[in-house]
């Protein structure tokens, strides 16, 4: 992980209770990987904060793991860059992509005036593997720099793109960003200087099936809080909530970790040697998402769900399958709005997927 092991040293050489300054430095670089955990829950009050605050989160216990990575765009197998236009890199501002091997990835762009989402892109079942870019008209951003303790700002963002033989998708989000906070978080990862960010994103989703019928869809408010640190790429920590009924429902607590080997794994490093493409859509999903891969080799399959406390709460027995594509529905009607891990065990080779259900 980058510069983890020159922080560390610095944290040792200077004091804990001076405001730090996050800008584009910060953030990742292409080629970085990170190991995150997810923790089930937790007792301290995440709204709490302030200045000079000390956030003891020390007691997070981990159920699963994943290694985010980023890479370049030109790195996929589909050009997204070709469809960027004025969008494209310059040398001090490189998009690049997390959390892969996915079904949907996010695109990102690095400069001196913040971080910002810029597009997104994802497989479209009906007519094969192809992956549509998705150009935001106007960027996410995720943090404006540089960031310091008091700022307060906002953008609205929107995206809009045609299916074949559906109709028209699009959305609108509205991100206000505030750093509320500074002061010193203890994670089970370590100990850390950090500026915490309170991010309120209102989303409206828009579909259209032809030309004369369409409708909106609002999401429930999400409210992310990020505590970032010098040097670390992504959050330390973070914990989402969705408002639902004017109460804050925790959806994920993850933070930065190392390997643990005694939690469900999720997103191995090491390659699968049995199942390749694993794709979940719609994800998000309210009613009932498809899943599909390709088996490499002939396989009794078991699917099971996981909820973000690592608890089982659903087991499948998929039979014998054969060599090549499997796909399959999955009814999600009975699971509460939260964060949920498919896993798919051929028994030599495990892999899994999160899947976000949102409310019906």
């Amino acid at each position: 992980m980058k510069k983890t092991l020159a922080l560390g040293f610095l944290l040792g050489c200077f004091s804990l209770d001076a405001q730090i300054t996050i800008n584009q430095n910060d953030m990742p670089d292409v080629g970085d990987t990170i190991r995150v955990s997810y923790a089930g829950s937790t007792n301290v009050d995440h709204t709490l904060t302030g200045a000079n605050y000390l956030w003891d989160f020390s007691t997070l216990v981990p159920n699963a793991q994943e290694r985010i990575e980023f890479i370049a765009p030109t790195a996929l197998p589909f050009n997204f860059l070709a469809d960027l236009g004025t969008l494209n890199p310059s040398p001090d501002s490189i998009p690049f992509i997390g959390d892969v091997p996915t079904n949907f990835i996010d695109y990102f762009k690095n400069g001196s005036s913040g971080y910002r989402q810029i597009g997104s892109s994802f497989d479209y079942a009906p007519i094969g593997s192809f992956s549509i870019p998705v150009i935001f008209s106007s960027s996410d951003y995720i943090y404006r720099f540089p960031l310091q303790y008091g700022n307060l700002d906002s953008s609205n963002s929107a995206y809009g793109i045609p299916l074949p033989s559906i109709g028209y998708i699009g959305q609108n989000r509205k991100r206000v960003n505030e750093v509320d906070g500074w002061g010193t978080l203890i994670t089970p990862y370590g100990t850390f200087q950090v500026l915490r960010i309170k991010s309120i994103v209102n989303a409206t989703d828009t579909i259209s099936l032809d030309s004369t019928t369409g409708f909106t869809i609002p999401r429930p408010q999400e409210i992310q809080y990020k505590w970032l640190a010098n040097g670390m790429d992504i959050p330390i920590l973070e914990i989402d909530v969705q408002l639902l009924f004017n109460n804050e429902v925790i959806s994920a607590i993850t933070y930065q970790d190392s390997i643990r080997d005694s939690v469900f794994q999720v997103g191995l490093a090491e390659p699968i040697k049995n199942i390749s493409s694993l794709a979940i859509y719609p994800n998000p999903v309210a009613n009932q998402a498809t899943l599909s891969y390709n088996l490499i080799n002939p396989s009794q399959v078991t699917m099971r769900i996981f909820d973000i406390t690592g608890k089982s709460i659903q087991t499948t027995d998929l039979g014998q399958q054969s060599i090549g594509k499997q796909q399959f529905s999955i009814d999600v009607t009975s699971l509460s709005a939260g964060v949920y891990f498919i896993q798919i065990d051929t028994g030599t080779a495990i892999y899994a997927q999160r899947l976000v259900v949102v409310p019906n």
